[in-house]
């Protein structure tokens, strides 16, 4: 009995048709027998249990703190890095400003030069050189323009 395309035995398309009354033909497959097993309880092993949970939830903490540990220590780290960034940036604007007040006093440009000078001070408030200038800045504008006469009597007494 050979196979003959698309896995189909000789015998099934060879068959003919059954006559009446007759005996009822082959079927095409074979019948599986049917699953008669029987339930069995058996006991189950406590002990192993026990030791695959407890060997589980140990691995579950140690690495659970494990990941807890290099959490805080990359916080750490890009705080402090953080902390780097926003001190390299108000050193930048500080100088910028105190650059660009300069510039504004050898232009004549007091206004704009005491306005500079306030903000470095705002930035770094005991920046001695900041305050000289801005004490300056404030002067030439009270003698020449007469503004910011009241704010240079209090950075005075300061």
């Amino acid at each position: 009995m050979g196979y003959m395309g698309m896995g189909m035995q000789k015998w099934i398309y060879t068959m003919r048709p059954r006559k009446p009354f007759s005996m009822e033909r082959k079927g095409s497959f074979t019948v599986i027998p049917k699953y008669k097993r029987t339930f069995k309880i058996q006991y189950s092993n406590i002990k192993t249990d026990f030791f695959i949970k407890t060997v589980v939830i140990a691995l579950f903490s140690i690495i659970t703190v494990q990941l807890l540990y290099q959490w805080r220590v990359y916080e750490q780290n890009h705080f402090k890095s953080l902390k780097v960034i926003n001190e390299s940036k108000t050193n930048w604007e500080f100088n910028f400003l105190m650059k660009s007040g300069r510039e504004r006093l050898n232009q004549q440009n007091v206004i704009g030069a005491y306005s500079e000078f306030k903000l470095a001070i705002a930035i770094y408030p005991d920046n001695i050189e900041a305050k000289e200038l801005l004490i300056q800045s404030a002067i030439m504008t009270c003698y020449n323009h007469g503004k910011y006469c009241e704010e240079l009597e209090s950075i005075k007494t300061d």
